[in-house]
């Protein structure tokens, strides 16, 4: 038994020790960690969490606008307007819309292939891009702004709400009479026929003798005889020969 102002080991020091191990009441010193750190953790963890959650609505948010301005779009070309929702399938509907071949859908494999596929790829798109703004009778500066990444949708909602006339695959056209794009209605002027050759008499004069009057004499028969020239002024004609009737005067 410990007599007074005696120090015993292990008494004083243990409790001490071990107060400072409770967790909350300060520095954890046997992990070598303080206990804000976790705190800090979790609210980054937080934050990053609706970061991301934010950045997937405004995406769906864009696809969506996009979309609709493809839908209109494609109805004004006599296409399905629900392909301009469908992811992949609306490019190909794009390439009817421009009359360029279905099978250029396979150039989206190169959005696969990083930094050079894209180039690649983004190098057709402006060529269909144009062949479209052609089809509604817009000229390179509308083909601009198809290509310029976001300020692309405000041009679709211009072909689908504004005054624009699709008047027919341009790509498609380009192959036509002149190599040249339809008018606004969409067909060709007619193209003049060829002009009537020399030798031919004029449209409504006969260059033949009615029916049932010879021009030639029968076979087997010898041909009249030619009408005699005719008398110069103030000289007497020749009497006719017997059986033939005098010329007339």
């Amino acid at each position: 038994m410990a007599t007074q102002g005696e120090h015993r080991p292990g008494t004083i020091d243990q409790v001490l020790t071990k107060k400072q191990d409770v967790p909350g009441s300060g520095p954890n010193e046997s992990e070598g960690e303080p206990m804000g750190d976790l705190a800090t953790t979790t609210y980054t963890v937080s934050s990053s969490g609706g970061s991301a959650l934010a950045f997937f609505f405004v995406g769906i948010a864009f696809y969506v606008l996009t979309a609709l301005g493809l839908y209109g779009t494609f109805i004004k070309a006599g296409q399905p307007g629900w392909a301009g929702f469908v992811p992949f399938y609306n490019f190909i509907i794009l390439l009817k819309v421009a009359g360029r071949p279905t099978t250029w859908g396979w150039f989206m494999l190169l959005l696969i292939v990083p930094y050079l596929g894209t180039l690649a790829f983004f190098v057709i798109y402006v060529i269909v891009a144009n062949d479209v703004s052609k089809s509604f009778g817009h000229g390179p500066g509308f083909t601009v702004g198809l290509v310029i990444p976001y300020v692309s949708v405000i041009f679709y909602y211009i072909l689908w709400l504004g005054s624009s006339v699709y008047r027919g695959p341009a790509a498609a056209m380009s192959s036509g009479p002149g190599g040249g794009y339809p008018p606004s209605g969409g067909y060709y002027p007619p193209q003049p026929g060829y002009p009537p050759q020399p030798g031919y008499p004029p449209a409504g004069q006969p260059s033949y003798p009615p029916a049932g009057q010879p021009s030639y004499p029968p076979a087997g028969q010898a041909p009249p005889p030619p009408a005699p020239p005719s008398p110069a002024p103030g000289q007497v004609p020749d009497p006719p020969a017997p059986g033939q009737m005098p010329p007339p005067q």
